[in-house]
């Protein structure tokens, strides 16, 4: 009865690791990587994403080409998250989706991102590399970058004097 219960446990574990996260967007979690997949925006959340539990388990996060936003608290405290990739479409990344992810040390924001909501990249007390590849910065929330963007904007200073 015990096995049998494992087994039971283990496949629903395996068939949780993929669902939906916007209208027409998938998200897949496979050996620490967390891929979001499709078109459209990604859905805001509230401590509630569907990957949250196994946040302990997230590496990587690739966010695919056709995906034109990151959700609000979308990866809100992935404390193992070492690195992210932003596919080209997404235009604004939402309120608090980095935060507390402190493994996380270095993120290229795309050209096609406008704006970045408050505290989005605050407390990623390993982050120490942005690369915002616009020529034109995003908007930036309050405290995006907080702690971080203090240093970042020393090292702006730095490269243009």
């Amino acid at each position: 009865f015990t096995l049998f219960l494992a087994l039971i446990a283990s496949i629903g574990i395996a068939s949780a690791q993929s669902g939906t996260c916007g209208n027409n967007l998938t998200w897949t979690l496979s050996n620490g990587t967390l891929t979001i997949s499709g078109t459209g925006a990604m859905a805001d959340y509230c401590y509630d994403a569907p990957w949250y539990v196994y946040r302990s388990a997230i590496k990587t996060i690739l966010i695919n080409d056709g995906v034109t936003s990151i959700g609000s608290n979308a990866f809100f405290d992935c404390f193992s998250l070492t690195s992210v990739t932003i596919g080209n479409s997404v235009t604004s990344i939402g309120e608090y989706a980095f935060y507390n992810c402190t493994s996380l040390t270095s993120v290229t924001i795309p050209n096609s991102v406008t704006s970045i909501g408050k505290r989005a990249f605050s407390l990623c007390s390993g982050l120490t590399s942005v690369t915002v590849e616009a020529e034109t910065p995003p908007t930036l929330g309050s405290d995006a970058f907080l702690p971080d963007l203090r240093r970042i904007q020393q090292r702006r200073k730095i490269r243009s004097e």
